[in-house]
């Protein structure tokens, strides 16, 4: 088929995609399901119809199977509407097999609706539920999925140049908005992507000229011209190939005439954005032929050989609308050897609709009429609105080789997925189970802090994944132990990344001399002789051996990285284990990625640190620490250095076998302040329960609770005068606040009170969204916390001398105290889970610079706080008195249980 005719096709199809997405739209928002006083489903067709062809142009002429696609969110009735006539709908997620056209047919009139029996349906925006949903990424929040895309691509490259099998020649397409591209993500992104030469990159500007609220009126002053020349300038200044895709082939036809290029130099130059649209909106020829001879008279003898009406054709036959334009620049995209390009499609919101050009038609919807009349301009009827071409029409034949092209290669993914996830199955099974940690030897480590061990123990992952390429590449080198054979398959997954703090988060020696990248220029520090021992060396490679990603003081680009290197499972069957180290508070700076990540279920580590105002001395400004809960993250926070390989080693197992459903995204916080190891021993023995065990036993026992959530630190149970409901407290803690605790118990202890010391490892198994999918069973059974009355005499006497004496006495509680560095929200809800008073202290005021010492007595976070809130909690629980009545204690002494009696009197069970 000629180029042509190609693009004569694939413009027929788009008009049929059009309708079929315009139809979709309509059917969402009048179902006959909706309640009184539901939300407004919404849908936007205008914005749909301003990137038709743009995506027509890509899905049927430009990209392969292999390629990857991110859309901007609010065109996804599109990208269904073309899949269903290429027949590209599978089960969901990610796929496995196709659909039969019923369902496809069915899920059509399902968008934005509940799948309430497992029915293929549409959400708002992509989605891995889309039955569509296997080659592009979930979207809702604009400026990320394309820097996804991006990043995506890096995961490719890196793979394959670390011998993995991955598809060759895949693309990275992503359809961006133009005022989705005034975004911090992209602009913070740019750079990188032509730093790292990301040749198989585009970014499409569907340049409407419009945004949500209504026309975009931009400065052309201040701009020194329109928007697409400030979006051209700001790409080509960061390294990128841009192509403009202005206009269509009727202009071009006029161009070539007399006086043509006089009139394409005005068309691009002697209107703004807001005149040319305001032009666009009047849909008059004479209008736009008043306004092109104010700007310049020489246009008149062109001009005269149009009718108003053609002439109003001509002026708006921008190149986003124009198939054969798109197809051009598309393909000229993937002959790009070094440069990302970006391509500026000129479009019109509404093309096609009513609402043409304008202002606020970005939520416009049509009615029942309108639609209508878009099906029948394609031969579709109200009954059958998704009817497809025939099979004997050009473009039925058009769509059936495409699909079985798209199909076929889709399949060949599906299909390398699969041996590639072999393959990492069959390496686990050949070196068996993974040991329960890495090997920490704390004996060379009596006062260390959670950092320096997390910078020991990742540069040991990276030592032995190179190791094991190593050995398979036949290079001899000196072999791993047996412990760490076994770690080979999953250490060679991991790899760090960091926003310029690799340094000061303690992974010098996972940096050095192993930064991935484009080696552009010389080794300047060896060339002259520069290079210095104890320094890292940070010139990038592409070689194998190098597993360290350095980034710029970009946290959001290096979140999206990790997210975008552990989504290779699923695509890929690649279970990378991307793991980034940044300052703690400036995860602030990329919640917005992290929660996308969680949303499309990636895998990864973020090791916040340091964190909290522990970290005081270095600067006050970065201490808040933020009670994270965000579905499938999990967060930990180690206090003692054993900690940091027990959550590491569980993390990296969890991961690789993919035991991880809930809790892919991982978040470890560390701290800056060192403490004695040997006193975690010392308090550990102090357990009736540890009595005659071995420190094996004793760690053994205490690694299984930690990584439920937490263990006893101290545990006064059984020892004498223990007494729940008198001198018994509980105190939670987590971090670094373990020693302010262990302090405060001890002083409690002289003091006869028995301060029971719960180390929380991680506040989401413990009393989060993890934590309540077992019914908070670690907390209440393995640790025994209960909300248990304990009934103790009243009487300022003593002991109770008759049964009579029972109609006053004490019934307490084990109250308990958290102490946490940061929000309170971190752990304060403990107490309501349970039933018992309890006082959190925590982070509640802006930090000052200055020791811990001084900064947590100063927020009431210190052992002398724990100490009066301990002592303040019993206080109040010793002032709760029960009255029992004469008739209850007469029921009580026939052996009716009360709790039961009142149990079944307030809560009858279900009939």
């Amino acid at each position: 088929m000629s180029f042509e005719n190609e693009s004569k096709v694939i413009s027929s199809i788009a008009r049929r995609a059009f309708a079929y997405a315009t139809k979709m739209i309509y059917d969402a928002n009048h179902r006959d399901d909706v309640m009184v006083g539901d939300p407004k489903v919404g849908g936007h067709p205008a914005s749909c119809s301003s990137c038709v062809h743009i995506m027509s142009a890509l899905h049927l002429g430009a990209r392969e199977a292999a390629d990857t696609f991110a859309v901007k969110p609010h065109a996804s009735p599109v990208d269904h509407s073309l899949n269903y006539m290429l027949r590209l709908m599978h089960d969901v997620p990610m796929g496995t097999k196709w659909l039969d056209d019923e369902p496809m047919r069915q899920a059509m009139y399902h968008l934005r609706k509940f799948s309430q029996n497992g029915e293929p349906v549409f959400q708002s925006y992509h989605s891995e539920w889309d039955p569509d949903g296997y080659y592009y990424y979930p979207s809702g929040s604009v400026g990320i999925p394309p820097v996804v895309s991006m990043y995506t691509a890096l995961a490719y490259r890196y793979a394959e140049d670390h011998g993995f099998d991955v598809p060759k020649n895949a693309h990275f397409w992503s359809l961006i908005g133009d005022s989705e591209f005034r975004e911090g993500s992209l602009m913070e992104a740019m750079p990188d992507a032509a730093e790292r030469e990301l040749n198989n990159v585009t970014w499409i500007v569907d340049y409407n000229r419009q945004n949500l609220d209504g026309t975009r009126i931009p400065n052309p002053r201040g701009l020194q011209g329109t928007d697409g020349d400030r979006m051209e300038r700001v790409a080509v200044a960061n390294g990128w190939k841009v192509i403009r895709v202005q206009h269509g082939s009727k202009r071009q036809a006029v161009f070539k005439q007399k006086g043509g290029q006089l009139f394409k130099e005005i068309l691009e130059t002697g209107f703004s954005d807001y005149g040319f649209q305001m032009l666009l909106l009047s849909r008059d020829g004479a209008i736009v032929r008043e306004q092109l001879l104010a700007k310049e008279k020489k246009l008149a003898p062109l001009l005269k050989k149009l009718s108003d009406e053609e002439l109003f054709g001509v002026f708006e036959n921008l190149g986003g609308h124009d198939v054969g334009e798109l197809l051009k620049a598309m393909r000229e995209c993937r002959e790009e050897t070094r440069d990302p390009t970006m391509i500026i499609a000129y479009t019109i919101k509404g093309w096609g609709l009513d609402c043409y050009a304008a202002p606020g038609n970005h939520s416009a919807m049509t009615s029942e009429e309108e639609v209508n009349q878009v099906l029948a301009a394609e031969g579709l009827t109200p009954d059958n609105p998704f009817a497809r071409f025939d099979a004997e029409s050009t473009e039925g034949k058009f769509l059936a080789k495409r699909s079985a092209e798209l199909r076929s290669g889709t399949e060949a993914l599906w299909a390398l997925r699969d041996k590639n996830s072999k393959i990492f199955t069959d390496r686990a099974e050949e070196v068996g189970e993974m040991p329960d940690t890495l090997g920490l030897n704390l004996k060379y480590l009596p006062l260390v802090h959670t950092q320096y061990v997390w910078g020991q123990l990742a540069a040991k992952l990276i030592r032995i994944g190179n190791r094991q390429e190593k050995d398979r590449a036949g290079e001899p080198q000196k072999p791993l132990t047996d412990a760490e054979r076994k770690w080979g398959p999953a250490a060679e997954l991991v790899l760090t990344m960091a926003p310029d703090v690799g340094t000061s988060t303690n992974i010098n020696p996972a940096m050095d001399e192993r930064i991935y990248g484009v080696q552009s220029e010389p080794n300047w520090e060896e060339e002259f002789g520069l290079a210095e021992r104890g320094r890292p060396k940070l010139s990038p490679y592409e070689d194998a051996w190098t597993r360290h990603i350095r980034f710029e003081i970009a946290e959001a680009n290096c979140m999206t990285a990790v997210g975008s290197f552990g989504k290779m499972r699923s695509r890929l069957g690649i279970p990378f284990l991307p793991i980034m180290t940044v300052y703690d508070f400036f995860i602030k700076r990329a919640y917005d990625q992290l929660y996308y990540n969680l949303y499309w279920d990636s895998g990864f580590v973020v090791v916040g640190t340091p964190s909290g105002v522990t970290l005081a001395p270095e600067g006050a400004q970065h201490s808040w620490k933020s009670d994270i809960q965000m579905p499938n993250l999990i967060t930990w926070e180690p206090f003692y250095a054993i900690e940091v390989d027990w959550i590491l080693s569980e993390t990296v197992r969890r991961h690789y076998l993919g035991d991880n459903k809930g809790r892919s995204g991982v978040v470890i916080r560390a701290v800056t302040r060192a403490f004695k190891q040997a006193e975690m021993m010392q308090n550990l023995r102090k357990a009736k329960r540890f009595e005659n065990q071995s420190d094996e036993a004793i760690i053994e026992t205490s690694r299984k609770d930690a990584l439920e959530g937490g263990y006893y630190l101290i545990d006064w149970r059984g020892h004498d005068g223990y007494e729940p409901g008198e001198n018994v407290v509980n105190v939670f803690t987590m971090g670094a606040m373990g020693s302010e605790a262990v302090a405060a118990a001890e002083r409690l202890h002289e003091q006869g009170i028995f301060a029971n010391v719960i180390v929380v490892t991680c506040a989401d198994l413990l009393c989060g969204t993890l934590a309540r999918d077992t019914g908070y069973r670690h907390l209440r059974q393995t640790l025994g916390v209960t909300g248990d009355l304990h009934l103790t005499s009243g009487q300022t006497n003593g002991a109770l001398n008759n049964r009579a004496d029972m109609i006053v006495a004490a019934g307490r509680r084990v109250p308990m105290v958290c102490v946490v560095d940061g929000e309170a929200g971190l752990l304060d809800n403990l107490g309501s889970i349970v039933g018992v008073k309890c006082e959190t202290l925590a982070v509640r005021k802006a930090s000052k610079s200055g020791r811990p010492v001084d900064v947590y007595a100063y927020l009431g976070i210190d052992a002398d706080g724990v100490y009066e809130a301990c002592g303040q909690v019993l206080t109040d629980t010793a002032l709760e008195n029960i009255h029992i009545s004469k008739s209850l204690l007469t029921d009580v002494g026939e052996g009716t249980s009360a709790n039961q009696q009142w149990s079944a009197e307030m809560w009858p069970p279900h009939q």
